[in-house]
């Protein structure tokens, strides 16, 4: 999979042409002249359109970081985690190509149009057509399984062929460590088909997470702090709990799809590479000069992370979009769920970036210092409302028939303010 040229594009506009240098290990990235003049400005914190370099045509380098894996932050936020990048390598594995083989160049190629967001990377790697094809949940669920299962035996035959490409398809592509799948639901119906490219009138753009787990309720949880999430005047996308098969699974509104058109998204991690605080998340939001709104909304979701241990508050958990006459916004809140693993030790159930300094025991007055600091108002109430708004939680996981042993752990483990 040797690619040396991958052409970057957005909304069916050439964005720019990325390759990969194999001396180096990184990728080189440089923006069409067209594109410059249209003032787009997609990634104004890191490689904006209207610096020097981009307007000298001087090829922007990718980041070795490991998160990043040598491309550009902007670029970056195209590959997926944990699953979809194992369901890469188990493609790979497959077809009898070596890992060593591939850069992720290649992996960009591979996916496509079928990118989160709005930009799209072209030679893309064929998989069959791209047509619009029916989805039986309980069956994909079933296979996803055996294949984070047991990747390692997983092959194509004559059994699996369809279900397999049908995985790659729809699950290559979204970010996060559980498995999930891009489909699009006739809410009328209930018909659930792939939702990669564009889909029929009467459908809507969901991601399905599978509850993975049946011993533990990943589905329900995230449910449940969805509910939460709202009471604490948190934006999120209309969410919702499916049962295929006897099997929960919960499904969220894409808030990078209106109809069948993209939205341009970046996350924390590409607008603000090193960014390891709530501090430098509201520093973004200021360089961006976005509304008030989006500072309060931020501060609503810092402290309910807090609260409700959602420590899992990675960089690529926050995200901002881009509408098409280049206006930037704070995106829908979005995995909102328990991030504590009840069998690790505590220095590996700490938040991933920092409040006041702290990445644990943080308390009522760390969370007014960064308040005071951002100029939040309100800021009182505001911890008041999301505390108000945690305090159900055993309510709502009571509805949903939650163990209550796994309801009693969970509790005694919010942080009280």
């Amino acid at each position: 999979m040797e690619t040396n040229v991958v052409m970057v594009k957005l909304w069916g506009m050439p964005v720019g042409y990325l390759s990969w240098d194999k001396k180096s290990e990184v990728a080189f990235f440089e923006y069409e002249p067209k594109f410059l003049e249209r003032g787009l400005d997609i990634a104004p914190l890191t490689m904006s359109v209207n610096s020097p370099r981009s307007r000298k045509h001087i090829p922007w380098s990718g980041d070795k970081d490991k998160l990043y894996m040598g491309l550009p932050p902007m670029i970056a936020d195209s590959l997926p985690d944990k699953w979809g990048h194992s369901l890469y390598r188990a493609w790979l594995r497959d077809n009898h190509i070596s890992v060593k083989n591939v850069s992720p160049v290649d992996h960009l190629s591979f996916i496509g149009s079928r990118a989160m967001g709005a930009l799209e990377y072209e030679p893309a790697q064929k998989l069959g057509d791209d047509s619009v094809f029916s989805v039986e949940v309980e069956h994909l669920y079933e296979f996803a399984k055996q294949v984070l299962n047991d990747r390692e035996t997983t092959v194509l035959n004559a059994e699996n062929s369809i279900l397999w490409q049908d995985l790659i398809k729809i699950s290559s592509s979204p970010g996060g460590k559980r498995p999930k799948a891009i489909v699009a639901v006739y809410r009328a119906t209930g018909e659930v088909i792939s939702g990669q490219g564009n889909i029929p009138e009467g459908f809507e753009h969901f991601i399905l997470k599978y509850d993975d787990n049946s011993s533990y309720p990943f589905a329900k949880l995230e449910y449940v702090y969805y509910q939460m999430a709202l009471d604490a005047g948190i934006s999120m996308m209309p969410s919702e709990m499916r049962s295929y098969g006897n099997v929960a699974h919960f499904l969220t509104h894409r808030f990078d799809r209106v109809g069948n058109d993209r939205i341009h998204t970046q996350t924390f991690a590409a607008m603000s590479p090193g960014g390891d605080s709530y501090e430098d998340l509201f520093a973004v939001i200021r360089r961006l000069n976005l509304p008030y709104l989006d500072s309060r909304q931020q501060y609503l979701r810092m402290v309910f992370n807090v609260l409700a241990r959602n420590v899992d508050d990675h960089s690529k958990n926050f995200s901002f979009c881009m509408t098409p006459d280049g206006t930037w916004h704070l995106s829908p809140a979005y995995d909102l769920t328990y991030g504590v693993d009840l069998s690790a030790p505590a220095f590996l159930n700490r938040h991933s970036i920092t409040i006041n300094g702290k990445n644990e025991h943080i308390m009522r007055k760390d969370l007014e210092a960064v308040a005071q600091q951002n100029d939040i108002q309100d800021y009182k109430s505001l911890i008041d409302a999301v505390s108000n708004a945690v305090n159900k939680f055993r309510e709502y996981a009571t509805e949903l028939e939650i163990d209550q042993q796994l309801i009693d752990r969970i509790e005694s483990d919010f942080v009280r303010v």
